[in-house]
């Protein structure tokens, strides 16, 4: 076992695809978080171990970049390697592509670390699985480095105070329902994404671009880089809530900020940072921001 492994072969859905006609980004992390699942089984700490070891795995940053579109019967293949190992976390980097034409979808740094399920926190990787990922050692591609969000662009002085003071404003309250949780309990990093793209609407509709005058012009929007730092579990009925914040960006790409909070204690749970197109749906190019919005921004 040398390099990369095929990690999923499945299919885009139309239920996975949203009002742009795409397949929706909290469906590339679903992909993705399936991947992982059978890289650990490879790595000899799948989760069925779980109960016996202890251990667990949890993702702790991703770094995502949207290569082009996938629309519904689209099918998908991901191939991942390990690009580092350490102590506690590894880096591993995950590829989606469309499996008719071989076209690069995706592509996924995912910082990941062994959970010790009983303390909740990092514990050493076993020999074992160290052993492994020395054998899937990959080079991480020039079209996996960040472009837009380099990881020191995220904000780590994350708080409700702060989120008050940048003028953040929500986007989204739910609940953690016991159907988005994982072998660890926990929500699954799929349905941090889900917030945030829920999130999304009422971003644009504050920044005077709601998606009813999309429709009127013929916009859509789509998410090109994202990066999301995971801060704190979320569990099963416990509330959250989103604020958000759109940033000055370069040329014709939009910067956006979303921190995911706990509801119940007002601790942070998530924070990400995005880049996003406005483009015209007929073309499908990227167009600029209408000078009002811009201006507004």
């Amino acid at each position: 076992m040398t390099g990369f492994l095929d990690t999923y072969r499945g299919y885009v859905s139309l239920q996975e695809c949203d009002e742009m006609g795409h397949m929706n980004i909290q469906h590339y992390i679903s992909k993705s978080s399936d991947s992982s699942y059978n890289l650990r089984v490879a790595l000899g700490h799948g989760a069925l171990d779980q109960d016996a070891s202890g251990l667990g795995y949890v993702a702790l940053e991703h770094h995502i970049r949207f290569h082009r579109e996938l629309r519904a019967s689209d099918l998908v293949v991901i191939r991942s390697g390990i690009v580092e190992m350490r102590d506690r976390t590894m880096r591993i980097y995950q590829e989606m592509s469309e499996a008719l034409d071989g076209r690069l979808a995706a592509t996924y740094v995912v910082d990941t670390g062994c959970l010790d399920l009983e303390t909740r926190r990092l514990t050493n990787w076993p020999d074992h699985v160290r052993a492994r990922a020395g054998e899937m050692q990959v080079a991480l591609p020039p079209e996996a480095e960040p472009r837009s969000i380099p990881r020191e662009a995220v904000e780590r002085d994350v708080s409700l105070a702060r989120a008050d003071e940048l003028g953040m404003v929500e986007t989204n309250r739910s609940v953690v329902n016991t159907w988005e949780c994982d072998t660890n309990a926990h929500m699954n990093a799929r349905f941090y994404m889900a917030r945030f793209s829920d999130a999304q609407g009422h971003m644009w509709a504050h920044a005077g671009l709601g998606r009813h005058e999309q429709a009127a012009r013929g916009l859509a929007t789509a998410t090109v880089e994202m990066r999301l730092t995971y801060l704190r579990e979320l569990r099963a009925g416990e509330t959250l809530f989103v604020r958000t914040a759109i940033l000055p960006g370069e040329g014709k790409t939009v910067r956006y900020r979303h921190w995911l909070f706990s509801g119940d204690t007002g601790e942070p749970a998530c924070a990400a940072e995005g880049a996003a197109l406005l483009f015209d749906k007929a073309s499908r190019k990227a167009v600029p921001l209408p000078a009002p919005i811009r201006a507004r921004l």
